[in-house]
């Protein structure tokens, strides 16, 4: 069984719990940039494509090999794939979340029964969330959307 880590937003809902398994990830070992990406890790994933353009560079500069640069893009592979969920779970940290718990289950489905069978969150936020900035309160549904012809704006 696989440990799983409960992140929340302070004051939301249980619909908005997000869960990151622990140890190795094998998406991010085989595909680095288009998980971070995915993911939506865009600090991480320039830090990434800084550190594989620098050591390059660096390969370059020294006279290495297109062997010797495979090795080194393999072993940064290798880090992420060690070290994915890590930095999944700073993201989420910098975005406002915070751990809610820690629960064991084989798949996901399983942690999140185990996780909202154990705890007891609101199912809806106590409080609506503050409106954007620079936002007006006085649109209407009724009015078109000019961007996405046929939706309305509620």
């Amino acid at each position: 069984m696989a440990w799983w880590t409960a992140h929340n937003k302070k004051g939301r809902g249980a619909d908005d719990v997000v869960f990151v398994r622990e140890g190795f990830n094998r998406w991010a070992l085989l595909f680095p940039l288009l998980w971070l990406a995915a993911k939506g890790m865009w600090v991480v994933l320039i830090i990434a494509v800084s550190a594989q353009l620098l050591i390059w560079a660096v390969a370059e500069a020294l006279g290495f090999g297109e062997a010797m640069r495979l090795i080194f893009s393999l072993a940064i592979n290798i880090i992420m794939g060690f070290e994915a969920n890590d930095l999944l779970r700073w993201t989420y940290a910098r975005r406002g979340y915070e751990e809610v718990g820690l629960v064991q289950g084989n798949d996901l489905d399983e942690a999140e029964i185990r996780f909202f069978s154990e705890t007891a969150l609101p199912a809806q936020p106590d409080a609506p969330p503050p409106p954007l900035p620079g936002l007006s309160r006085n649109w209407k549904s009724s009015e078109p959307d000019f961007i996405f012809p046929g939706l309305s704006r509620t």
